[in-house]
This record gives C-alpha cells, sequence and structure tokens, in this order.
C-alpha cells in the first residue's frame, strides 16, 4: 500500500496526527510505503515525522519539490489552501514508474478504521476514485463542464491511478487547466481536477472521505476517515468536538516531546 500526503511547516504536526491515527488503527503495516511531499520543511519537523513512522518501522521518502515548483503552485493559492495542496497533482510525476496506484490523504484527517478495503478498490477503469463532495453548488458554468454536471468529488482523500494519468498526461492537463481558468476557482486544485476528470473517477462511499459538507446533511455510523474540510472547526481547535480524539492521537505520536 502506497500512501501519499503534502505538508508545510504549518501542518507537519497534523501530519504527524494524521499518521499516527493511520497506523494505529491498521491491522497490517509491513506492507505500507508513505511518501511525503513537502517544499522545505524544517530538519526539526522532518525527524519529529521520522520519529513517528519509526514507531512502526515503515519505509518512507520524503520527497522535495523545487523552489521553481513551489513558486509556481503559490501563484495559485488561496486564502485558507497554500501551494501544498496542489503537490498531488503531480504525484504521478514525483514517484517511479514502478508505482502505478497510491492512496493520497491530506494533514487536516483522522483515521479510524483499516484502509485496506479502501485501497483494494477496482480502478483499473478509471482515473481515480473519491467520495461525492455535498454543499457544493452547481458549479459546471463556470469550471466549464458539461451542462447539468453534478457529481464534483473531494480531492482531501483520492486513490490515483497512475498508469491511466501518465498514459494521457493527466498532470499536464490540470495545470494547463489552472493556468486558464484560475480565476473561477474556489477550491484551488480540487476544482481543476474535477473539471479534468469529471466523468473519469470511481464514486466511493462516503465512509473513506466523510467530510465536513457530508457530516451536516448524513449521519454515517463509523466512518473510517474523517475529514475536517474548510478552514473552521478544525479538530485542533478548542471548540471542535473532535478535540480531544485530536490530542489522543497527537500525544500518542510523541510530537511535543523534545530530542
Amino acid at each position: 500500500m502506497y500512501i501519499v500526503t503534502a505538508t508545510s511547516d504549518d501542518y507537519a504536526k497534523h501530519l504527524g496526527v494524521m499518521l499516527t491515527s493511520l497506523l494505529e488503527n491498521q491491522e497490517e503495516t509491513t506492507d505500507i510505503k508513505i511518501f511525503i511531499i513537502h517544499g522545505n520543511i524544517s530538519s526539526k519537523n522532518k525527524h519529529k515525522l521520522e520519529r513517528v513512522l519509526g514507531r512502526f518501522n515503515l519505509q518512507h521518502n520524503f520527497i522535495s519539490v523545487s523552489e521553481k515548483i513551489s513558486d509556481f503552485f503559490g501563484n495559485y493559492k488561496t486564502d485558507h489552501l497554500s501551494q501544498e495542496t496542489y503537490y498531488k497533482v503531480i504525484i504521478p510525476e514525483l514517484l517511479s514508474r514502478g508505482v502505478s496506484k497510491v492512496l493520497y490523504i491530506d494533514c487536516d484527517i483522522l483515521v479510524r478504521g483499516d484502509l485496506t478495503n479502501l485501497w483494494n478498490s477496482n480502478i483499473s477503469d478509471f482515473f481515480l476514485g473519491a467520495v461525492k463532495e455535498f454543499g457544493i453548488k452547481k458549479k459546471w458554468k463556470e469550471l466549464i463542464m458539461p451542462v447539468g454536471t453534478t457529481s464534483y468529488f473531494n480531492a482531501g482523500v483520492l486513490l490515483i491511478n497512475l498508469q491511466k494519468w501518465r498514459d494521457h498526461n493527466i498532470s499536464t492537463q490540470v495545470i494547463q487547466y489552472t493556468k486558464d481558468n484560475y480565476s473561477n476557482f474556489h477550491c484551488a486544485d480540487q476544482d481543476a481536477l474535477n473539471a479534468v476528470l469529471y466523468d473519469k473517477w470511481l464514486k466511493l462511499d462516503p465512509k473513506w472521505n466523510y467530510t465536513t459538507g457530508i457530516r451536516k446533511r448524513k449521519n454515517i455510523d463509523d466512518p473510517a476517515i474523517i475529514h475536517f474540510t474548510g478552514h473552521l472547526n478544525k479538530p485542533w481547535d478548542t471548540e471542535s468536538p473532535f478535540n480531544q480524539e485530536y490530542l489522543k492521537y497527537l500525544n500518542a505520536s510523541q510530537w511535543e516531546q523534545d530530542y
């Protein structure tokens, strides 16, 4: 199982919590490999992330993008979404061609269940698997999608078919779309990914990405992944109902311990 994430120094601690929650709830971790994409995180945060992963004796790679790439995506960030959110777009170019499928997971997430069944989802005929986002107004007009398009996925958890992406130059298409249409974006890379792949993705069960938008509309028993979308009510905020759960995994991560 290849798991990819992206972070900055601002989100490194939250990534440590996400990875701790993921690995503590995974029944089998020996076949997991973690890839962490970053611009230039501090050596202190890198060592702390290595300590988190070291508890589980996992293979892991830190992938540093060039300053040129970081600056380029910085042109398209929003008030609450940094350039790191775009790094998922270039995963097929950053990983070796021997890796044909990855599970991408954002940092502002708590994983509560085993992800094996998600990983084993058959996406051979699709470019990715994702969960439909709720609470998104119709975007087909502003994103130049076919009239009446209503399905729009959240990009915080993506099961990506890297082989199909490479074969069809999806990364290039998404980047070009971003250049041409950024003024219409509300959700950064998520808008671009939906515009390019609007009819090429597999709808996954909402339990695999239980976003804030979904939680406001429907209750799901025991979701495997809780995703704190938006810029409010993050689990590290004391008023969040998930604050104690976040603190539990923060403590387990040993993040606050000094060397």
